[in-house]
């Protein structure tokens, strides 16, 4: 089979745990990294068994043969490169929030749609065994009528693991975006009609949210209650409850191993799938497939469902009167 080449664009934690995702994909290759430190491009490149190593983006583009551009970089400065990329019709597969806003948004589902050119916001968890299952379950109508979500990824790192950025206004940051996205994924894949009504509440650190709670209502008294923080920690699953049942992903619902069918009757169904490294090849293998069917969005995770998450967040931060420089750039443009 006809390897897929893939660029790296960043060199930090996510990046290297999307590295060790791709080494468990035979057809995947290394092919170009792009860091901004020389040292720090050839270090991670010498890591994972590639030769060819970029501080300029740009340059990497006109030079490499590539087939597709991982994007793992603060969140303020995604767009330009995915806008870069798509303009020599270069499929992209970026970390989330892919954008800062729905200005940006629109510009760049617009240009892959006008390229014809794969895009992906890299909602990895989507693309887990056992998330697909619990999916499926939901879908097949295996516990009734889904009722309600509870799903929270609220952590406390230490220090030594802390990434600055993620606190700052500077790179569009908080965590609403940065861990309760996945949060709202999880209720967009049982609600995927979204909510009428949404209700938070937010801790700020002076710049950015460090923490959030979330309501959203949908009809027939539907609910899902999600959240996202810096500063504590909480159950790490995902409870998905149905007429006739619930389901339960974890033990960490935004890389899983387990979903399980608890019926009312105390009945249980069990899937299981372990795997090695980071657990990133799965949506590697997708975001391959997508490409290679010639798709321009990845069945896994839409583009639907980027803009709609994309527009309650951007709703919801700008209630809490968050505003980052992009924000007042696009309303510029628009």
């Amino acid at each position: 089979m006809e390897l897929v080449k893939w660029a790296i664009v960043g060199t930090g934690f996510i990046a290297n745990e999307f590295a060790k995702g791709m080494q468990e994909v035979d057809d995947a290759v290394l092919t170009a990294v792009v860091s901004r430190s020389v040292a720090g491009g050839r270090a991670f490149a010498e890591k994972y068994g590639c030769d060819k190593t970029y501080t300029d983006f740009q340059e990497m583009l006109e030079q490499e043969d590539i087939t597709v551009v991982y994007i793992a970089v603060p969140n303020d400065i995604h767009y330009s490169y995915i806008m870069s990329a798509l303009d020599r019709g270069i499929p992209v597969l970026s970390e989330k929030p892919m954008v800062d806003n729905q200005f940006q948004l629109d510009a760049v589902l617009k240009k892959a749609e006008e390229k014809h050119v794969f895009l992906m916001e890299g909602m990895w968890t989507r693309c887990f065994p056992a998330v697909m299952e619990a999916r499926s379950w939901v879908e097949k109508g295996r516990i009734g009528k889904p009722l309600s979500v509870h799903a929270a990824f609220n952590i406390k790192p230490d220090i030594e693991d802390w990434q600055p950025w993620k606190g700052g206004i500077q790179h569009a940051a908080g965590a609403l975006r940065d861990v309760g996205i996945y949060s709202l994924a999880m209720a967009y894949m049982v609600f995927p009609e979204g909510p009428s009504n949404a209700y938070s509440t937010m801790k700020s650190n002076g710049e950015v949210d460090e923490s959030f709670h979330m309501l959203l209502e949908y009809e027939d008294g539907k609910a899902a209650f999600v959240g996202g923080a810096f500063n504590q920690v909480s159950t790490p699953e995902v409870e998905i409850v149905g007429e006739n049942g619930r389901i339960i992903i974890g033990p960490e619902f935004w890389h899983p191993t387990t979903a399980m069918i608890i019926m009312n009757d105390g009945t249980k169904v069990e899937y299981m799938e372990t795997y090695p490294a980071s657990g990133f090849q799965f949506e590697i293998r997708a975001v391959q497939e997508c490409i290679r069917k010639g798709e321009t969005q990845c069945p896994h995770f839409t583009w639907e469902e980027t803009r709609k998450i994309a527009e309650l967040i951007e709703k919801t931060r700008k209630g809490w009167g968050i505003f980052y420089k992009a924000d007042m750039e696009g309303e510029k443009q628009s």
